[in-house]
């Protein structure tokens, strides 16, 4: 993570400071970039993340629920353990461009 990127933040900065800091990096760790963008490329950059981002669109609790692909219904869900897992012990993760979990 790195500092706020956010308009208010970057405006505050300014155009020629903003390049600055792409071109040579900062001293708490973000690296330069003045070896792999050219001149336009930093200085475009730093136009943009001073730009407002658009709104994001509504994505709320109803088209989240249209969106859900129920693979078991909950009337045929297991009521109860059937494995010898030791539930405390297990790990997961969301492997989310697969479609996948992994245990």
């Amino acid at each position: 993570t790195g500092k706020n990127l956010e308009p208010d933040a970057t405006k505050k900065l300014g155009q020629a400071r903003l390049e600055k800091i792409l071109a040579f990096g900062t001293e708490g760790g973000m690296p330069n970039f003045e070896d792999i963008l050219s001149k336009d490329e930093i200085k475009s950059l730093a136009t943009y993340i001073q730009m407002t981002p658009d709104s994001p669109p509504e994505w709320g609790m109803t088209e989240m629920k249209n969106s859900w692909k129920v693979a078991i219904p909950p009337e045929k869900r297991p009521t109860k353990k059937m494995n010898n897992v030791n539930l405390d012990n297990v790990f997961s993760v969301t492997l989310r461009d697969a479609g996948e979990v992994a245990l």
